[in-house]
């Protein structure tokens, strides 16, 4: 019965890899039967602008989030649009870019706490661009004497800032990938001393691993052994 469990999780290890993180979610909901929450309550909008806050430009592409589901991108003129429950009555709402450095840099992530009466209004968002890009990079291998390589490890980077407040703050989105067939992962992440990474298993095979490393530590490949997970 155990190797057709393990089984069943390498398939679906395979399609998490081919798919991507962010398929993962929607995988769990389906195989577990979880319950998603009723839209009909999410009838609160919430709607705004986001800009850079050096050059005061739109910015597209922006993550703005309540919960799991109520995410939306910011549009060309950097406009949002997202629904959110009416029993609350106050909102955390996260703006991230998701886009890592691929499309005009990098900018920091900002959360936002409002009151049902302060969203009346359309918000006005500002986010900080970092400048300076760094590259995290390395191999993900099974704990052994001959160490395999490990694929659809998910790689989450988080910063500890540089002491600068404005700077300050952890970043997720657009800092996460995939391990491939070879065990391979590269990162692009903003310079910071000292990062936080988190190696994780979706499927339950290999136990959980978190990496504190500084900037020096990065200029080379990390290797990265994992333990298999021991069932019950």
């Amino acid at each position: 019965m155990e190797k057709i469990l393990e089984k069943a999780r390498m398939i679906l290890r395979n399609v998490y890899v081919a798919l991507g993180a962010t398929a993962m979610p929607f995988l769990i909901h389906a195989a577990y039967g979880m319950r998603q929450p009723d839209p009909s309550s999410y009838t609160v909008p919430v709607q705004g602008r986001v800009v850079s806050k050096e050059t005061g430009e739109p910015i597209v592409g922006i993550s703005v989030r309540y919960d799991n589901y109520a995410i939306v991108n910011t549009d060309s003129d950097g406009r949002f649009l997202i629904y959110v429950p009416e029993e609350e009555n106050s909102y955390s709402i996260r703006f991230s870019d998701i886009d890592g450095f691929e499309k005009n840099g990098f900018h920091v992530t900002e959360y936002m706490r409002i009151t049902r009466d302060e969203i009346e209004e359309p918000l006005d968002v500002s986010l900080y661009r970092e400048s300076q890009v760094a590259v995290i990079r390395g191999r993900v291998r099974s704990k052994g004497i001959i160490g395999k390589p490990v694929s659809g490890i998910r790689v989450s980077v988080y910063s500890y800032g540089t002491g600068d407040e404005s700077r300050d703050t952890d970043f997720y989105s657009g800092f996460e990938v995939l391990s491939d067939k070879k065990g391979k992962f590269y990162i692009q992440v903003p310079e910071r001393d000292t990062y936080s990474i988190d190696f994780f298993d979706a499927n339950g095979l290999f136990r959980r691993e978190n990496l504190r490393v500084t900037s020096n530590e990065i200029k080379r490949p990390l290797k990265v052994t994992l333990d298999k997970e021991t069932g019950e």
